[in-house]
């Protein structure tokens, strides 16, 4: 049957990236990332005989008549689409939108924020027959294989769903998928990768998802309601067959390995790195990590191997913050992990956030000093925010901290908790404050000019609107 996967179009010309733990909006860099639940999910759907179409709608400029257009010309059965805690209303409110064109069509969001608050969703949306929780993949499948045959949805795992208009019903959790080898490659042909450009080089670029789970505990994060706890790795030589796949079908040697901290098997990552070279690609990428398990000798693999930036997860220059928040890091290092990086010729990305339980405008100026005395490449500063599926959450609830329930104020572009001694507005000027200080340092630009490539210059001009709102 005719399967239509999306993610949903801007509103109020605000472009999200709906991707796990991850509901980013188009800003400073312009960037939006390829949305690989998507893409995997279309595979697993295309390998079961459906005749699947995926439109990321803020990529493909695609707003609501033209997804009206779209509901109309392929007819699916069944629609399936992401969702982020900042654009949940307008997300659950596109059900009913796509109702009016096809009302027999059974609609399915997946995403962390309806996984934590799934009955909540369904009761708010009439138009909405189904969420997915947790990873979508299988539980898609399943949802297809029922509908495609007439089947009962009671027995699919992983399924919240509404039998009556009244009557809502959760049914068993699914296990998280063990095998990732037995996962399709991601259907990035039913995508434009045209569309998505890396930020500073203009190349466009595709994400390889090397491993599944976080066994981390920070309090900020629900990442671990998406993919959940255990790590859970492919084989380095499914990755590699996947990478070369990319490079002969679409013509791409920029990647960006997507994990919830990809350097925390180091075995695994030394393994990835030598399999890489020993097969000779001709790639460049990057990725994330924490501050407390690289070293010198992976670092250096990993720069010959083609990774050319890490993006750390340093959240705070105060020791109490991250105790308070379980990040289980040391301030000190921060430096010793950006330190190893530069010396192995890899460029650092740091990470911010402000407003964190145990901050104070001292403690936040005191980030903004690190950020600055690290010779970071690139800095993101966020505002904390209590997401759905994450600890903060119910430590807001229980706390006060948040007094209302406005979905659409919860980005980490501006605070929405009020800690004691902490009110949202001195997080957010203080965050403004950090950005503007950090990136009109002479020295910071000129780091970021030699990064700089002809198409990505062009591509920042684009979005010079939004990188002169600082923190937008």
């Amino acid at each position: 049957m005719n399967i239509l996967l999306l993610n949903p179009p801007a509103q109020l010309n605000k472009k999200f990236s709906r991707e796990g733990r991850c509901t980013q909006e188009q800003g400073v860099w312009g960037t939006l990332w390829p949305p690989i639940s998507l893409a995997m999910t279309g595979a697993v759907l295309e390998k079961d005989g459906h005749t699947v179409s995926i439109i990321d709608c803020p990529s493909a400029a695609v707003d609501f008549a033209g997804l009206r257009r779209e509901l109309q010309r392929f007819n699916p059965r069944l629609v399936i689409w992401s969702t982020g805690t900042p654009s949940i209303a307008s997300d659950l409110e596109l059900a009913g939108y796509i109702k009016e064109s096809l009302p027999a069509c059974t609609t399915a969001v997946f995403g962390t924020h309806v996984t934590a608050l799934d009955r909540q969703c369904l009761q708010a949306t009439p138009a909405l027959d189904c969420i997915i929780r947790n990873e979508p993949e299988l539980t898609a499948q399943d949802l297809a294989a029922a509908i495609a045959s007439g089947s009962s949805l009671s027995v699919i795992a992983g399924l919240t769903w509404r039998e009556t208009p009244d009557k809502i019903i959760s049914n068993p959790a699914r296990p998280f998928i063990d095998d990732l080898d037995s996962l399709p490659f991601p259907a990035w042909h039913l995508l434009s990768h045209q569309h998505y450009l890396l930020p500073l080089k203009g190349r466009p670029f595709l994400i390889i998802a090397p491993q599944r789970g976080c066994p981390f505990n920070c309090t900020f994060c629900t990442c671990q309601t998406y993919y959940g706890k255990k790590l859970r790795a492919r084989s380095t030589a499914n990755i590699i067959a996947e990478i070369k796949y990319d490079m002969r079908r679409f013509g791409v040697r920029d990647f960006f390995f997507w994990a919830e901290t990809f350097v925390v098997d180091r075995q695994h990552v030394a393994e990835l790195c030598q399999a890489m070279l020993d097969a000779r690609l001709d790639i460049a990428w990057t990725c994330n990590s924490r501050i407390d398990i690289v070293d010198a000798e992976l670092l250096k693999l990993m720069a010959r191997a083609g990774c050319w930036m890490i993006s750390y997860g340093i959240e705070s220059a105060d020791q109490k913050v991250l105790d308070t928040v379980r990040k289980g890091t040391r301030v000190e290092q921060a430096a010793v992990a950006v330190g190893l990086a530069r010396a192995a010729g890899i460029k650092t990305a740091g990470h911010f956030i402000f407003g964190l339980p145990g901050d104070t405008e001292e403690a936040m100026e005191n980030t903004l000093k690190l950020a600055r005395s690290l010779r970071l490449d690139v800095a993101q500063f966020y505002s904390a925010v209590p997401f759905p599926g994450s600890l903060l959450y119910e430590q807001a609830l229980e706390k006060g901290w948040i007094d209302k329930m406005d979905y659409a104020g919860f980005s980490q572009s501006s605070s929405v908790m009020r800690l004691p001694g902490l009110p949202p507005e001195t997080v957010n000027r203080c965050r403004a404050a950090a950005y503007r200080q950090f990136y009109l340092n002479p020295l910071t630009w000129l780091r970021t000019l030699r990064m700089l490539e002809w198409q990505g210059l062009k591509n920042m001009f684009r979005s010079a609107g939004a990188f002169l709102r600082w923190g937008k």
